[in-house]
């Protein structure tokens, strides 16, 4: 075992302690990996040479480089962060045949963030709130998405919903989990403002303790929720691309035409999504 294992995890649950229960869990499996990979090297956790050598091990297993990426900076960087010390490593970016995808840089929320947002729209105990933001967190559709939604769009026979994208003017159609069913059947989506729907936001986020600064919209909540499917969950590009309705290489680039339902991948996606336990009542 390794020899100050002990102190390490004590460390890491100081350094982690205001993270979400979720990102907790996935810091501590990852930090739980490479110090048994540590072990069975008989390294030190703190050596270059030895962490390189890990991420060849996480390649080998399969693994994308963004991926690699997020466990080192986020998981074993928190430990390091936590003994005052740097990352002896340097990292590509990730490339995805000729685009880099890189969505950390992009105007976001982090995923913490987004699940405050979803605790404090929970309490609200408002039907129009919670529905928007369900949406926005769910299924990362955007604001103009969101507000182009009516009732006729809601199929409680076949438990799914439909979201007419921006781009290309095509539909997306999703299964609608049993948690979000209640609020989403209930709801009557009216005509309203883009002004009324960005407050709605702007209200929770506030009531959560979170800045919306700068330009942090509902765009910001899709950055979000990709990054965590990217990074957290750990779900392939071609998932991302299918589950939120753009091709993969790129969000702003050739979206998929057009989008079938496709309930296998609803599945997958509902099976480990990052925020939607966090609408549990």
């Amino acid at each position: 075992m390794t020899e100050n294992r002990k102190q390490i995890l004590s460390e890491l649950n100081i350094e982690t302690q205001y993270y979400s229960q979720h990102t907790r869990v996935q810091y501590f499996k990852h930090i739980g990996d490479y110090l048994d990979y540590i072990d069975k090297v008989k390294g030190d956790w703190k050596d270059r040479d030895t962490l390189y050598k890990y991420t060849v091990k996480l390649r080998k297993r399969g693994l994308s480089q963004a991926s690699i990426n997020y466990i080192v900076r986020g998981p074993i960087g928190a430990i390091f962060r936590s003994f005052g010390l740097r990352l002896p490593v340097k990292l590509p970016k990730a490339i995805v045949g000729s685009a880099m995808i890189d969505f950390t840089e992009r105007v976001s929320f982090t995923g913490d963030e987004v699940i405050e947002i979803i605790k404090a729209a929970r309490a609200t105990g408002d039907s129009q709130t919670q529905a928007i933001l369900m949406i926005s967190s769910i299924y990362g559709a955007r604001s103009s998405e969101i507000r182009a939604m009516r009732k006729e769009d809601i199929h409680p026979k076949k438990k799914t919903l439909v979201i007419h994208t921006l781009k290309y003017g095509f539909k997306r159609e999703h299964r609608i989990p049993t948690l979000l069913a209640n609020t989403l059947y209930g709801y009557d989506f009216p005509i309203i403002s883009g002004d009324y729907q960005g407050n709605i936001l702007k209200r929770v986020a506030t009531e959560a303790g979170v800045d919306t600064r700068p330009r942090k919209s509902y765009h910001a909540i899709r950055h979000a929720l990709i990054n965590e499917m990217r990074y957290k969950a750990e779900f392939s590009l071609d998932v991302i691309s299918k589950f939120t309705g753009w091709r993969e290489g790129g969000m702003a680039s050739q979206y998929a035409r057009p989008f079938p339902f496709q309930p296998e991948i609803d599945d997958q996606v509902f099976a480990n999504h990052p925020f939607l336990a966090y609408w549990e009542v």
